[in-house]
């Protein structure tokens, strides 16, 4: 069954710019595109570099012709799915008589109009989503409500709607750990949050710039609130801040029948930036599946489930990421949900079509996303050469996940291997390889 598969990879919200394409997450768009199959359609904010997906086509083994890219270098909001010129190509492209199928990252409004405008056969949870239900599942401020409902373990906290309410806030939350988290209602990767704190103002995970708390909190509060609310936000979240030893995520799909089936899961890597007068931690990649001590794994499926089960009972169907951390007193604590691709679904989707079903109890994959740009020919010659490409025989080696013609973005690439230790082996190899 052919797919047409939609980066919708960011909200306007998070990426603040309706019509460009060159924001670091919308140019991250190619790496989806290895969830193609033959026969399929990409509907991508950034055209595919040919050799990218002949690339791609040759590694997964089918025919990159028969793959169609369609662009418009801009957003793929409900906008641009909606507008006359995009409609009528999909409609040519889908008038073969074969059943499509949609796979967005994002299940929104316009995808269930799209849905509706191309004849695709109804499936459960449009409705849902046409009534914009996917909101509910990407905004902080209700994911605090939905996992206080379902009894996980949250950080002390609560929702601020005014200036005066966020110092109230951040006044009940700060001595408990002498930093809280503020959040913005919908951002992405962080980039939406401040940390406030009585101590050191260094990068903190989570967190894109650390601020001192003085003396007068009513000030800092209108400060934060300028920096972080607008006319879409349904307010902030304030929470106490607990530094963590692991930082990972549980991903699920909903299918029709409302049964959330676990995906996969994985640890988060971060580290110091190079530039000491960065306000914020560099995102390494993924560690997949997260390797976790039996109990707290345990306890994170238990807690998760629950909370995936009551996102399905409300009508949502698709994919949800729910991200936690362990304390550093061992303590688990849920902290995020969102209704959408995780970033680790690419590695589990080429792991699964590649090493099959239940990959993760003979293989761990790393995405490494702080590779220096290169010119693709010249990498993939690179990898050949060191021999660490991904080999079918060896079932180990190197991908290219995502590259930026322009060399202006780190490159992304995934490593697979038997243990960590010999993923950590290859990556280090990459690295001085492509140094």
């Amino acid at each position: 069954m052919p797919k047409i598969i939609i980066l919708n990879v960011g909200t306007a919200h998070a990426l603040g710019d309706h019509t460009s394409s060159t924001h670091p997450i919308t140019r991250s768009g190619w790496r989806h595109a290895w969830f193609a199959e033959r026969g399929d359609i990409i509907v991508s904010p950034v055209a595919v570099d040919g050799d990218f997906l002949r690339y791609l086509a040759g590694t997964m083994g089918f025919d990159p012709d028969t793959v169609t890219v369609l662009s418009r270098e801009r957003l793929v909001t409900d906008e641009f799915l909606m507008s006359d010129d995009v409609l009528g190509e999909l409609g040519e492209l889908t008038a073969d008589g074969a059943a499509w199928q949609l796979m967005p990252c994002f299940w929104t409004q316009g995808v269930a109009d799209l849905a509706a405008r191309l004849g695709i056969d109804s499936r459960a949870g449009l409705a849902f989503a046409a009534q914009r239900g996917s909101d509910l599942l990407n905004r902080k401020t209700h994911f605090r409500q939905f996992a206080a409902g379902a009894g996980l373990p949250l950080p002390e906290g609560s929702v601020a709607r005014t200036p005066y309410e966020l110092a109230r806030a951040i006044e009940r939350h700060l001595p408990l750990t002498g930093t809280v988290i503020v959040k913005q209602d919908d951002g992405a990767g962080g980039l939406g949050n401040l940390t406030l704190t009585r101590g050191e103002t260094g990068p903190l995970p989570g967190s894109r710039e650390t601020l001192k708390v003085g003396d007068d909190l009513p000030a800092l509060a209108d400060e934060v609130w300028a920096a972080l609310a607008d006319e879409l936000s349904h307010g902030l979240v304030v929470e106490s801040y607990h530094s963590s030893t692991r930082q990972f995520y549980l991903e699920y799909v909903i299918g029709d029948d409302g049964v959330p089936t676990f995906l996969d899961s994985g640890e988060i890597r971060l580290r110091p930036d190079a530039d000491p007068g960065s306000t914020e931690l560099v995102w390494v990649g993924l560690d997949i599946p997260a390797a976790l001590p039996p109990a707290l794994s345990a306890q994170a499926v238990h807690h998760s489930l629950r909370l995936a089960e009551l996102t399905a009972q409300v009508g949502y169907r698709g994919h949800i990421n729910i991200d936690a951390i362990a304390t550093a007193s061992g303590d688990l604590v849920f902290n995020e949900v969102n209704a959408r691709w995780g970033g680790g679904l690419v590695a589990h989707d080429i792991c699964e079509r590649l090493l099959g079903s239940g990959y993760a109890d003979r293989h761990v994959a790393a995405t490494v996303r702080d590779v220096p740009p290169a010119p693709l020919d010249a990498v993939l010659r690179t990898l050949r050469e060191e021999r660490l490409h991904f080999s079918r025989d060896s079932s180990e080696g190197v991908f290219v996940l995502a590259c930026d013609p322009s060399l202006v973005t780190p490159m992304e690439c995934l490593v697979v291997g038997a243990t960590r230790d010999r993923v950590r082996e290859i990556e280090a190899q990459l690295r001085k390889a492509l140094a």
